[in-house]
Parts: C-alpha cells; structure tokens; sequence
C-alpha cells in the first residue's frame, strides 16, 4: 500500500522556499522594528537639545554682549546713537522665547527645565530693554541700577542653564542605554534565530532529499540502466505524488519494453526460421515446376493428363513467388531509395496476404490507377507498411461477420501520390485515434505490439510523406498513405482515377 502524501512536490518546494524566505525576512525586520524605535528616539532627542542648546547660547551670548554695551554706556556722558541701537536688538535677541517644535517629544522634567531657562532669559532680556530705554532718555543712574538686577538675573539664568544641561545629559544618557539594552536583546535574539536556522536548515535539506532528491537520483539511475540496455530495472515508488507518478510511469515503461523485446526476439527467430524454411521449400518447388515444364513440352501429352499438370505448374509458380516475397520481406536489407511504383508495392504486399482472403472469406475490392507516377522510397519498406496496414484490416475483419470487404486504391493528386486501405470493420475506437500511431498503442491486446502502425508513419515520413486515419461513410477504418512525386515527375500534370 502506497503512503498517501498529504503535499505534492509542488506545494513541497513552494512551502520550502516560503519558510527559508520568511526565515530570511524576519531577522532584518525584527533588528529594523527592535532597534530603530530607541535610536530614533535618541537622534531625536539629540537633534532637540542641540538645537534648543544653540538657541539659548545665541540668547545668552546676546544678553552678555548687551550688558556690556550698556554698562560701557553708563559710564559715558552722552552714550551714542549706534550703541544704543546694537543694545536694543541684542536684548530683542535675548527675550525672544523659545519656540518648541510640535512634533518635539521632550520629557516632563527636560521640558520644565527649558521653560525655566526660558523664562529667566526673557526676565534678563525685559531689564535690561529697560535700562536701554533709561539710557536713551539720559537716566544713566537708574540704567546703573537696573544693570545690576541684570547681573543678578543673568546669574541666576546661568544656573538654570546650568540644571537643564544635568538634566538634558541625564535624558540622552538614559536614551542611549535604551539603544544598547535594545542591542544586547537583538544580539541574544540574533543568535538564538541563527541557532534555530541551524535546525530549520537541516530539517529542510532532509525534506528536500527525501521529497525530491532521492526519487529523482532513483530515476536518473534508472534511466542510465534501461540507456545501457537493462530493460529488468524498477525504481521505488515512495508516494502518490508527481515523483511518485513519474516513478509508476516508468516501471510501466519498462514492463512493457521488456515484453515488446521479447516479442520482438520470438519475431526476429521466426522470420529466421521462416526465411530458412522458405529456402528449404523454394528448391522442391522449383523441381515440381521444372518435372511440371519437361512434362508439357511434350507433344504427346494429351488430355486430362496435361491440364492438371498445368495446374500443378501454376500453383508451384505461385508457391515460389509467395516464397520470394517472404524472403525478400523477412531479410533485412540496407536503405535503397529508388523511384518506385506503389501500384507494384500494392500487388506484392497482396501476394503476400492472398492466403487469408480465402481463409477468413475477405472480398477485396477498389481501383489502382494505372497511371500512377513513380515516388522516391525504399520499395521494400514501402512494402512492409501496406503488409502492415493490410494485416491490420484483415484482422479487423476478422471480428465481424460476413460480408468482409477489404479495398485497396491508388491515385495521384495535388503532387501527392496516395494507397487508401479499408475495410467494413467495427472502426478505430475514438478513445484509441488519437494516440494510434504512439509507440506500443493496440487494439489487439496481447497479440499486437503497438509498433505496426508507429513504425509504418515514420518510414512514410522518412520519405517526405504521412500516413493518416479517416474514417469515411461505409468504412471501418481507412488509411492513407500519401507519398510525394519523385523529382521527374513533380513538374508533370496531376491526374487522379478512383
């Protein structure tokens, strides 16, 4: 009992190359997902604090170069116009709030310390806009006052700076050991993933090997065996899938090679046997027919006597052409491609099989136009296609009951020169048609070997013709064999005579 096979090789390979990509995949996009989230959240925040940094440097270094200015101012009788200016917008410079990026994320504590030093900047800045304004309006005393409050609220913005730089260094340093807790959990991910592809891997290749290789090393050894000539090999057959099939498929083909050969060696020692016993044969027969000629060459033999004697000379005559054409049908003989008459290729083939016309009660008609051009081919081959196609009706005769007709014709037509062989038989099965001229394809079981037919189609077209099947109304079956004009005779009219 075969084991059922749940997957077929296809879905087999298919499942395979889905797990090792799948496989593959997963281990990029788990260290993408994995890593990415704490390293993007530390660039962000990277970028954040930069950037806020630089901002309130630029204010601070705004705010110090201010105070200097207006403490310089303080300090003259008549501070100029310029100065005053350059005061003014490095004040504007140094209360001007931060501006925080919606899309920003900043934790809590980060995020109060920025609004700290933030504010204690725009303070510095609101003063010291003040004393400027005192210094324009010649109120050099109270812009000397409201420069110290500036000192001190500069003071006390430094140290907010000071505590959100602690803070901002605490929230990087607590990103980056996100991003390297991350990448000592995908390190100890990787490995595991790896250690279990070191399983998956094997456990595929087995499948694999099991599934595919190994049948498919079977085959190919098989192959090799029936290609050096053993026709006894049969591979396993491990299941009902394609390879499975494939294998069944081939222990068929074997068998049946097996059997053709061995029908072919009892055929090839019978034609031997027989193209010995037709030698033996021919020489008594020739002695008949010579005693038969001595015998009516004599005037004085009269009567009776002299007819049966010519009717013994006429049947020895014909026993030894019957002979000849066995001879000449059973040895084998080199290709000779000559311009042949298949009207002479008809008669000699109906020589050959006139003795079961009787025998099975076979009427043989049809018409062989007697203007029949020649074709290139090899007559005795010709010869043993319309042996096999008159053999195959004479059999499909055989089967249904009398009137058995049988009809042969010839005719030449569109530069093709046909044979036609039917018969009122029972016809070629339609389930049959379709693969009757494969090799070992038979409609007689055990008694054919499916090789008639094969053989006959490709000596037909070995010689640029074909051999078809029709099948026409008042027919069994009807084959044509079509054979192109030889070269003389291609240039030449067409006729045709049914």
């Amino acid at each position: 009992m075969i084991p059922r096979r749940l997957l077929s090789v296809r879905v087999t390979l298919l499942a395979v190359a889905l797990a090792a990509g799948a496989y593959a995949a997963a281990l990029p996009v788990y260290l993408f997902f994995r890593v990415s989230r704490p390293a993007l959240a530390l660039g962000a925040a990277t970028e954040a604090i930069t950037t806020m940094s630089a901002v309130f440097a630029r204010r601070d270094s705004a705010l110090n170069r201010a105070v200097a200015i207006v403490r310089d101012l303080t300090r003259r009788p008549r501070p100029s116009a310029d100065s005053l200016r350059l005061a003014h917008d490095l004040a504007a410079i140094g209360r001007t709030p931060l501006r925080v990026s919606a899309g920003a994320a900043t934790p809590q504590e980060l995020g109060a310390a920025l609004v700290s030093i933030d504010g204690a900047l725009s303070r510095v800045g609101n003063v010291l806009e003040e004393s400027v304004g005192q210094l324009e309006r010649g109120r050099r005393a109270d812009a000397a006052a409201r420069l110290a409050t500036v000192e001190q609220l500069l003071r006390v913005a430094h140290e907010r700076g000071a505590d959100g730089s602690r803070v901002a260094r605490a929230y990087l340093t607590a990103r980056q050991g996100a991003l390297q807790a991350a990448a000592g959990e995908v390190r100890g991910d990787a490995i595991l993933w790896l250690g279990l592809g070191g399983v998956l891997v094997p456990l595929l290749v087995l499948v694999v090997r099991r599934r595919v290789w190994r049948p498919l090393h079977e085959l190919e050894a098989g192959l090799a065996q029936v290609a050096d000539g053993d026709l006894t090999v049969s591979v396993p057959v491990r299941g009902s899938d394609e390879l499975g099939r494939l294998a069944e498929h081939f222990n068929a083909m074997t068998r049946v090679l097996r059997d053709r050969a061995e029908e072919q060696g009892r055929f090839a020692a019978a034609g031997e046997l027989l193209a010995g016993v037709a030698h033996e044969v021919n020489n008594p027969l020739m002695a008949i027919a010579a005693h038969a000629e001595n015998r009516l060459a004599d005037p004085a033999f009269e009567g009776e006597q002299r007819s049966e004697m010519t009717q013994i000379l006429r049947q020895a005559r014909r026993a030894t052409k019957l002979l000849r054409g066995l001879l000449r049908f059973v040895h084998a003989t080199d290709r000779d491609v000559t311009n042949v008459n298949l009207n002479d290729v008809v008669r000699g083939a109906l020589d050959l099989v006139s003795y079961r016309f009787g025998v099975d009660e076979i009427t043989v008609g049809g018409q062989l136009d007697a203007s029949l051009p020649p074709v290139p081919g090899d007559a005795i081959k010709l010869e043993q296609v319309v042996v096999n196609l008159l053999s195959n009706a004479i059999d499909a005769l055989r089967g249904v009951t009398p009137p058995r007709r049988l009809s042969v014709d010839t005719w030449v037509r569109d530069g093709q020169v046909s044979v036609a062989v039917g018969d009122n038989g029972r016809g070629v099965a339609p389930d049959i048609a379709p693969r009757l001229f494969r090799p070992f394809a038979t409609t007689k079981g055990r008694r054919g070997t499916g090789l008639g037919l094969y053989i006959s189609r490709q000596i037909a077209r070995e010689a640029g013709g074909d051999l078809t099947l029709t099948s026409p109304p008042g027919f069994g079956a009807r084959f044509v064999l079509s054979l192109p004009l030889a070269l003389a005779q291609a240039s030449a009219p067409d006729s045709a005579t049914w």
